[in-house]
Order: C-alpha cells, then structure tokens, then sequence
C-alpha cells in the first residue's frame, strides 16, 4: 500500500490540476477573474486534502497528526470566539456562581472567568484525539469506503448550498465546485489503496 509521500505527492499532481480546471471552468462560466483566481487556490487546497484524509483513521498516521493539530486549533479558536462573544454574561456568571457557592473568589471575577476559559478550552482540545479515535475505530474503515464518502460529501455539499444561499448564485455554485474537489482528492487516495472497484 502507498505511504504517506505517494499519497501526497498524487494529491500535489491532482491539486494542480484541479486548481487549473476550476479557475478555467468559474472564469468560463462567470467571468470573474479574482473570483476564479480564488477559487483554483481553493480548489487546489481542498483537493490535496481530500487525498491525504482517509488515513486519519490510522492512529500513528502524518494525516491523522494534521488533522489532530487542525481540530485542535479549531477547538482553541471556536471557545475564545464564543467567550469573546459572551464575556459581558460570563463574568457576571462566575461572580453569581460564587455567590450562590459561598466562595471567596482569590482573584478578580474576570481572572476566573479567564481560567475557567482556558481549562474548558484545555480540556476540549485534549480529547480532540480520543473523540478522532472513536469515530475513526479501525484503519482502512469507514474513510477508506467510496460509498460512504460520495454520501458525507453529498450531505457537506448541500449545507454549503444552503449555507451560501445569500451569496449570489456566482458564488455559491463556485462554493459548491471548490467543495467538490475534496471528493476528487478522495479518489485520488481510493485509487492509490486500490479501493475503487
């Protein structure tokens, strides 16, 4: 079976050419040089990492490595978004909390309300790995399966129909190209492993 440097350097090769034929089609189609600039980027990123995601289910894998570090900076940005968003209620939270607790709080309520961020935040981040684990139990399963991937791909590009409904129809039909090209890189490592039959 191919290691990780095949898998990435097909996905390089199908990047590149995925990228040219999406800026070719949205310049084609919509006439919009920036428009299709972005999208063969886009196009290209997505495409070289749908060629390397199916070994996230192997535990030890550079894929999974990656895919572990991005969560984890998700997880990191999502709750420092959402307690930037909530810090006017999440303060007063904590001085009620300790109050109705009959603590003394030995720092300022925003210096708790900060640590109790960052251990969220730790904790969340830390069981970004395990909770991979659980949904990924085997190597060469569920992300290894063309079946299921053209089903998760088909439920991922309906929300971005939905989700890009305000955008103008330009760009929401070059959001759902740009998602596509994931599915494209799929195959390309599908292929490698010799699971299209």
């Amino acid at each position: 079976m191919p290691n990780y440097p095949t898998h990435a350097r097909w996905g390089q090769i199908g990047a590149a050419a995925m990228g040219v034929v999406v800026a070719v089609t949205v310049y084609g189609l919509f006439f919009a040089p920036i428009l299709a600039f972005l999208s063969g980027i886009a196009a290209a990123a997505t495409t070289f990492t749908g060629a390397i995601y199916p070994d996230i289910d192997h535990h030890k894998s550079i894929p999974r490595r990656k895919a572990v570090r991005a969560f984890r900076l998700l997880v990191v940005l999502g709750i420092a978004a959402l307690a930037g968003l909530g810090w006017p209620a999440l303060v007063p939270a904590v001085e009620s909390a300790s109050t109705e607790f009959g603590v003394d709080l030995p720092v300022p309520p925003e210096a708790a309300a900060g640590g109790l961020v960052a251990l969220v935040t730790i904790g969340a981040a830390g069981l970004v790995d395990p909770v991979i684990g659980l949904v990924t139990d085997r190597h060469r399963g569920w992300t290894h399966s063309v079946p299921i991937n053209a089903v998760l791909i088909a439920v991922v590009l309906g929300g971005v129909w939905l989700l890009t409904s305000g955008l103008g129809q330009a760009r929401q039909i070059t959001a759902v190209i740009v998602v596509g090209t994931f599915f494209v890189g799929t195959l390309i490592h599908l292929g490698l492993d010799g699971e299209i039959r």
